[in-house]
């Protein structure tokens, strides 16, 4: 099951960098093909992993490569990521794991990111835009998050399954 996490959580984080060169990502010009792919794959994989330090570890080193290579900051998506991490962890306490819970759990999360973002640039005054820029970053945020979430997740299942993978350890 390690190599099925890595493997979807590298192809996610290939495949931010592709829509982004294609696509690009202006706030005045903005694709419906935009979410945060390697977030909502890690999002996904959570039920899957028995020792949550290596996923938290996962999430973490996907953060700090998102940070490195596609946003030029510190720690910024590192943090941002484990936030919503521990964000997910709560709502999936009290709802189960499907793909209706996956989904909104994962759209309420990639909202949360924007949010967060927004108000960390808002307050360093660095590449700040306005509520209404926020606004359709969300908007156009929605259509790609569920349409991805419900693809990666039912492959993911599907893969568990039909293999009769183990939780990873």
């Amino acid at each position: 099951m390690i190599i099925i996490a890595i493997a979807s959580t590298l192809f996610s984080f290939l495949l931010m960098g592709m829509i982004s060169n294609y696509q690009g990502y202006i706030p005045s010009n903005l694709s419906w093909f935009q979410t945060i792919y390697p977030l909502v794959a890690l999002l996904i994989l959570a039920p899957y992993f028995e020792n949550k330090k290596k996923l938290i570890a996962l999430v973490i080193i996907t953060g700090l490569l998102t940070d490195i290579i596609y946003t030029h900051s510190i720690i910024l998506n590192a943090c941002l990521f484990a936030t919503i991490y521990y964000f997910s962890k709560t709502f999936h306490f009290f709802f189960p794991y499907n793909l209706l819970t996956i989904n909104i759990s994962n759209l309420l999360s990639i909202f949360i990111y924007h949010i967060i973002s927004f108000l960390i640039l808002l307050l360093l005054r660095y590449d700040s835009y306005n509520l209404l820029t926020l606004g359709k970053i969300l908007s156009h945020s929605i259509l790609m998050t569920i349409i991805y979430t419900s693809i990666i997740y039912l492959l993911i299942d599907f893969i568990y399954k039909k293999f009769e993978l183990k939780e990873i350890k």
